[in-house]
């Protein structure tokens, strides 16, 4: 039997095998993720390394060369370019189309890994990452409270990022502006010239005598004991306190000595305002995959319950702001096209209606464009395409 003969002649049928479609197509809307763009993965890997203090002829030289000499062997390898500034260097590398991404980076990784020998003692661990679209902040919020400097950012760092990281498919939360709490020593001079003290002598010994070191362990007959060192520095004054050096073997030469510790904040380096106020930004990073919308809703439900907890504690002043969200451009982009979709829907019933003059007709054709719409959401669904500018 024929689709038609079946359509005529089993009307209930049909009508269930409609009803069903329709059914089906409204759950799988639910359950496909809507986006702004669809999923473009480009073939580009980046590394980022931190050389601090280097200036960028230095960085171009020690850094990023034996890093471009090591990935220009990879096959595939399309373009290679270092970008670089004072103390960062940035080596991007790109391949062919058919390239496999995930294949590539780990490639990367693997030549990376094999450059560490020829590159300086003191850069900071390469940061691989693939060039990703989708990889940008969905929400930016706002830190409005009356604290400053230091305090406001370990607030949004200590407090209040942890309860964001915690909402159902948050990938990352980055804090952008503020300074943290920085103990500084400043040394003098002239003293470290009287003692025969350099700079990197001072540091070494901190940093040697600064840190919590297991000692061993004993076994008793009945029990095992564990010992270790407390040198970990919990005050300022054990900071002044700290010895250095022995000056003539047998005087102590302590940081008070040489020099006075402060409790200070860091070199500024990023300034974020709100309304003309001095604020700390939040960028709120959803999970690969997830669902844009639903992530955009549980943060949203998790910064009124935030803002409820905080207020009692930090007073009225405390508020988490949304600078930008872009789940506007998302849900505009959405209703533009399914404002565009019903115009189409209510022409095509009325140039159907004028032509067959028949309102039969015209009911099945009514009916038929959005079974048809919902019904496609089902393929959309299996296909694994997300509700996007461009499926829509």
């Amino acid at each position: 039997m024929k689709i038609w003969e079946l359509s005529v002649k089993r009307p209930v049928f049909m009508s269930c095998v409609l009803v069903s479609l329709i059914v089906v197509g409204i759950f799988t809307f639910k359950k496909t993720p809507i986006e702004l763009f669809p999923d473009v993965t480009f073939p580009v890997v980046t590394v980022t390394t931190l050389y601090p203090g280097a200036g960028p002829s230095e960085v171009e030289t020690l850094v990023s060369k034996p890093i471009e000499e090591e990935l220009s062997t990879i096959s595939g390898m399309k373009n290679i370019r270092s970008i670089n500034r004072e103390s960062v260097s940035t080596v991007v590398a790109e391949f062919n189309l058919d390239m496999d991404i995930k294949y590539a980076e780990q490639q990367v990784r693997d030549k990376v890994s094999g450059a560490k020998s020829k590159l300086p003692d003191d850069i900071e661990e390469p940061v691989i990452r693939r060039v990703d679209p989708s990889a940008q902040p969905i929400m930016v919020l706002a830190l409005k409270t009356d604290k400053k400097g230091g305090e406001l950012f370990d607030l949004a760092n200590e407090q209040v990022k942890p309860l964001l990281e915690q909402v159902s498919q948050v990938g990352l939360v980055e804090v952008v502006g503020g300074r943290k709490r920085e103990i500084q020593i400043q040394l003098d001079r002239n003293k470290l010239l009287h003692r025969e003290m350099s700079v990197v002598q001072v540091a070494g010994s901190l940093n040697n005598s600064g840190q919590n070191i297991p000692a061993g362990k004993v076994n008793q007959t009945k029990s095992e004991l564990v010992y270790r060192t407390l040198g970990e520095f919990n005050s300022l004054d054990q900071v002044r306190q700290a010895v250095v050096n022995f000056y003539g073997n047998d005087v102590t030469t302590r940081i008070s000595d040489i020099g006075k510790v402060v409790d200070s904040l860091e070199d500024e380096k990023m300034r974020a305002y709100l309304d003309g106020q001095e604020t700390v930004f939040l960028y709120v990073y959803k999970q690969s995959g997830a669902n844009t919308l639903e992530v955009s809703n549980n943060v949203h439900k998790r910064i009124e319950k935030i803002n409820q907890e905080f207020k009692k504690q930090y007073g009225n002043d405390f508020a988490i702001l949304i600078a930008r969200d872009t789940t506007k451009y998302l849900w505009a982009n959405v209703y533009d096209v399914v404002e565009s979709i019903i115009f189409g829907v209510i022409l095509t019933i009325l140039v159907v209606f004028l032509f067959l003059g028949s309102v039969r007709s015209t009911l099945i054709t009514g009916l038929a464009i959005p079974v048809s719409l919902i019904g496609s959401f089902v393929l959309l669904y299996l296909a694994g395409v997300s509700i996007n500018m461009m499926s829509l």
